[in-house]
């Protein structure tokens, strides 16, 4: 039995695009204790689907502000923290960061 969920085949997934990008950690700024901007002039030619995402498991020792990362994500359901206007909460599943 099936909970209504469906799995991608490979083929689904290699026709979507790619969701690894790179930002900048923001920390207490907007009324958000943390989130990720992603400037279009640091990913040249991909289309960023939001300008701010809210990070729901960036780990403590990454939340510098100015601190430059390549990540990729899952867009998460959760709500963002009342008061923060990031574009879209997200589940990261890499993260590295840029020196």
């Amino acid at each position: 039995m099936s909970c209504k969920s469906t799995k991608k085949t490979s083929a689904q997934a290699m026709n979507e695009p790619s969701n690894q990008l790179i930002g900048i950690i923001h920390v207490n700024e907007n009324q958000c204790p943390v989130y990720i901007e992603i400037p279009v002039e640091l990913n040249p030619g991909i289309n960023v689907p939001y300008q701010t995402v809210y990070p729901l498991n960036l780990k403590d020792g990454m939340k510098k502000k100015g601190l430059k990362v390549q990540f990729t994500y899952t867009v998460s359901k959760a709500m963002s923290p009342e008061g923060c206007s990031a574009d879209a909460v997200v589940q990261l599943d890499q993260i590295t960061v840029i020196p």
